[in-house]
């Protein structure tokens, strides 16, 4: 079972934050870095790096000069490392038995701060590979999500895909990922955290030690991030963007992208609760009516993403060639009557008693703990999980109501349509948002 998580933030000599989180029973620690940089920092010359990079980290250091005699040594503490890109951040961890944490700290700060940027053209060639799953056999991009990001932000950098394009992808040097790791890996922009048995007193030495010095490196400031503001989505000259793009398959993958609420507020749990009322287990309402009840798709989901200063809105369905009409019709029904009628009482306990039971149980998972501490941290949106919870109480039929009339009635529409023949659906899907837009009267 796991302890109560309780966070200590520390920060070390050269200004990197360092967060611990003791787990007394633990054999095992949880060592990461998170940096506040991804895909949203980048512009059309440079699209990719973040992701290009963070593959480039591993392909050795300078005390461990390959690929393979790198991983040997983070595999040598019995766990495992890997990384992820996202939008906003970059986040690189290592596992591994308590009783080497010491040594742990030595390795990872060798891996991130010393990478000796080897092999660039194997690994251009696996991450076009690793591209090339995105694009069909015509080379045209069937990836829903970059479609839509596309479409919801045109001409930002929000919009630009995590992974690049085929010709960045080819383009980017040694020196462009170098440029990166020293405007963006510096330690006002990035926080170390440990999940371990020991004190923070005693990890703190060992942090100290390793990530607490001038970080060579780091010699340019990274530029800043260019915000949205909040009326970004009515400002929009396009209000509403189809992307019906034709695949040889035999389903249909469709995304519907609405604007949502950005940072972590009281608006963004709003989202959340919107979403969790239209999915949030077998019996909440898509899935119980669209798969359980009409048998339309194997999978259909509801998604509210919160970056910086804007949030999306997004709901994903696979679904056959015969069903695509029928779940615009069943789809549209259950939106219009999410924004017409206020949920009853009893499911409004339910999605409250769901959601406080996640909270509750956060102080179990450390690391998501730490993750939602890292977010506060870099967002600067100081908000407990006491007062989330709070806000999850005050919560009432008509609050949801009103919250989801917001966002699912919001004129900037994008919807992405994957599948044979996709383009003989325009008229349905112009005819589904058209109604929607109308069902906040």
């Amino acid at each position: 079972m796991n302890s109560h998580a309780k966070l200590d933030l520390v920060t070390l000599t050269n200004g990197l934050r360092f967060i611990h989180s003791r787990n007394a029973a633990s054999a095992s620690f949880e060592l990461s870095v998170h940096i506040d940089t991804g895909s949203r920092d980048e512009n059309p010359d440079n699209n990719g790096v973040s992701h290009f990079l963070e593959h480039m980290m591993f392909r050795g250091s300078q005390r461990l000069p390959n690929s393979v005699e790198l991983a040997a040594a983070m595999e040598s503490f019995g766990g495992e490392a890997n990384a992820m890109t996202s939008i906003e951040n970059t986040i690189y961890w290592l596992k591994g038995s308590a009783r080497r944490t010491e040594e742990a700290f030595d390795i990872f700060a060798e891996f991130f701060l010393h990478p000796n940027f080897a092999d660039l053209e194997t690994e251009r060639d696996i991450i076009l590979q690793e591209l090339a799953s995105d694009y069909n056999e015509a080379g045209d991009n069937i990836d829903c999500e970059s479609l839509s990001m596309a479409s919801m932000f045109p001409n930002h950098s929000l919009g630009l895909p995590i992974i690049g394009t085929e010709e960045t992808i080819q383009r980017l040097t040694v020196e462009d990922l170098k440029k990166k790791h020293s405007q963006h890996y510096q330690p006002e922009q990035c926080i170390l955290s440990l999940v371990s048995p020991f004190t923070t007193e005693q990890v703190s030495r060992y942090a100290e030690k390793t990530f607490g010095h001038k970080w060579s490196h780091a010699k340019n400031a990274a530029p800043a991030r260019i915000n949205l503001l909040e009326d970004y989505f009515n400002q929009a000259k396009q209000k509403r963007s189809l992307v019906l793009q034709n695949n040889s398959d035999n389903q249909y993958s469709f995304k519907l992208m609405l604007p949502g609420s950005g940072g972590l507020n009281e608006k963004v749990v709003q989202d959340i609760i919107v979403e969790r009322l239209l999915d949030d287990g077998i019996s909440s309402r898509l899935p119980a009516t669209v798969r359980e009840k009409h048998g339309l798709v194997y999978d259909i989901s509801a998604d509210a993403q919160s970056y910086a200063d804007v949030g999306t809105f997004s709901i994903d369905a696979t679904v056959s060639q015969e069903s695509m009409q029928k779940l615009l019709d069943v789809l549209l029904v259950e939106l219009v009557r999410v924004c017409r009628e206020p949920p009853s009482a009893e499911e409004i306990e339910r999605l409250k008693f769901r959601y406080l039971f996640d909270l509750e149980v956060m102080n179990e998972n450390h690391p998501r703990l730490i993750s939602r501490e890292v977010t506060q941290l870099f967002l600067n949106t100081p908000l407990t999980l006491a007062e989330e919870a709070d806000i999850v109480k005050s919560i009432t039929p008509s609050k949801v109501q009103d919250a989801a009339r917001r966002i699912l009635t919001h004129p900037r529409q994008t919807v992405v349509l994957v599948g044979p023949r996709a383009r003989k659906f325009r008229s349905s899907i112009e005819k589904f948002l058209d109604q929607l837009t109308r069902s906040g009267g």
